[in-house]
């Protein structure tokens, strides 16, 4: 599956903007880096790269970004279908529930939790 939310926990770097996009070039090849122009989402996993980022480009960082991604992070790493990954990622706010326990519905009740999610964006798409 292309990645198409950034992954939690994630390191926020910045850069020089002269060097944004030679930084962006040498993190060719290292996947879930997200890149908005300005600033550089990448895994906190991808220790080599944040600190070739730090070294050689003398970014500055931020640990622990990207939180509201934890569903999206935590659904495809336990498998949940796509469309339900998608939708619950869209509605996550609204649930009232954990990442974690929204995982759990989905892969437990993978039709119940499509209705519902379903109708939850739904009504947070009627203007109040």
């Amino acid at each position: 599956m292309k990645h198409d939310y950034p992954e939690y926990p994630s390191v926020l770097a910045t850069v020089e903007p002269s060097r944004y996009m030679e930084a962006v070039e040498a993190l060719q090849g290292i996947s879930k880096v997200f890149c908005d122009g300005e600033s550089i989402l990448i895994p906190e996993t991808e220790l080599q790269a944040i600190e070739m980022l730090r070294s050689r480009f003398n970014a500055s960082t931020i640990h622990g970004q990207a939180g509201q991604y934890e569903f999206a992070t935590k659904a495809r790493v336990q498998g949940v279908p796509v469309e339900l990954l998608r939708l619950g990622q869209a509605v996550h706010d609204c649930t009232g529930q954990s990442a974690e326990e929204m995982v759990r519905v989905a892969l437990e009740q993978p039709s119940a939790t499509l209705l519902a999610w379903t109708a939850l964006y739904h009504s947070s798409m009627i203007s109040h």
